[in-house]
């Protein structure tokens, strides 16, 4: 899923004539400057930490994609 989605993201940053964003991992505190968001891939079906990522364009119009861990969504009684 994260591979279909760099090349997806790639393939957009092609059809708008803008730079492939480069994969950033999330630190807490992090200051994001969105304007608009491009994609966020879906967290994975098990009951596990994975990682997923958020594209998104800031306010100069700059692709930026963000890794980060989500916990899985088929976890009993909600994780």
């Amino acid at each position: 899923m994260i591979q279909e989605n760099q090349r997806a993201m790639e393939q957009y940053a092609v059809r708008n004539g803008k730079a492939a964003p480069e994969v950033v991992h999330y630190k807490y505190g992090m200051d994001l400057d969105i304007k608009k968001i491009v994609s966020v891939t879906q967290a994975n079906k098990n009951c596990s930490v994975a990682p997923s990522r958020m594209t998104y364009e800031d306010s100069s119009g700059k692709l930026n994609t963000v890794e980060y861990r989500v916990m899985g969504s088929d976890c009993p009684h909600g994780g």
